[in-house]
């Protein structure tokens, strides 16, 4: 006996509980309030239009909005890393102890919300980015997006990734404009007054991912993703795909 799928009126209240990361419609006229909505932009992103029969990986997956995405695209099966501790992340020491928990202590509960919502087969495996290897498989396809400026060690993150990757990867991140110098690969190191380590130029993050032991690595015109929680900040982000 299969359990009725929830009504409309049950999922938004469901969805209601929860502060959300990623902007998600899952259906029946319920779309999450995510702190970023990725739709408007999703051009801007060179994923492949089809990802038909290939085995792709989402590193840092949160909600699990590219996992969803790819497979929407066709993929044969998406696997979605994560840390479900919050006291696992990068976290400065000097933000260590007061931060706010709540978005991160919830993520595996919405991910799972949403995953039944949409009929999602996609597998949230629990793991770093920094013990990535082989042995949990290999892809056709990576994905990680606006992970890199949160790690301390993005170039080791990024080696785990080109190791069990066997065709191409789209890596996305947050990026900033240096004056004068902006066609040198530079970065900016904060680590004590943001949740931010390394915050490379866009020559900065190619040379990141070409650093890691990717063959060829193209970036994509820069673009901006708004805060929907409003403001005046809206994030510059980098993307390149990169083939082994």
């Amino acid at each position: 006996m299969s359990l009725q799928e929830p009504t409309a009126a049950e999922l938004r209240a469901d969805v209601d509980r929860y502060p959300w990361y990623h902007t998600l419609d899952l259906g029946q006229g319920v779309v999450t309030k995510g702190m970023f909505d990725h739709r408007p932009v999703l051009h801007h992103y060179p994923l492949p239009d089809s990802l038909s029969g290939q085995r792709c990986l989402d590193v840092a997956t949160m909600d699990g909005f590219w996992a969803f995405e790819m497979e929407r695209r066709g993929a044969a099966s998406v696997t979605a890393l994560d840390l479900e501790d919050p006291q696992d992340l990068d976290w400065p020491a000097s933000l260590r102890a007061g931060h706010d928990k709540s978005m991160d202590e919830t993520k595996g509960e919405r991910f799972a919300l949403a995953k039944r919502a949409l009929g999602s087969n996609v597998e949230r495996v629990l793991m770093s980015a920094y013990d990535l290897s082989p042995e949990l498989g290999t892809f056709d396809f990576v994905f990680c997006g606006d992970l890199l400026l949160h790690i301390k060690d993005p170039v080791t993150a990024l080696e785990n990734m080109r190791s069990v990757c066997t065709g191409s990867a789209v890596i996305v991140n947050v990026i900033k404009k240096f004056r004068f110098h902006d066609k040198r690969p530079m970065a900016e190191l904060d680590g004590i007054d943001n949740f931010e380590w390394w915050v490379t130029n866009l020559a900065g993050l190619v040379r990141m991912v070409r650093a890691a032991g990717f063959a060829r690595v193209e970036p994509s015109k820069t673009f901006e993703v708004p805060f929907t929680a409003g403001g005046p900040w809206k994030g510059l982000r980098g993307a390149v795909r990169a083939d082994v």
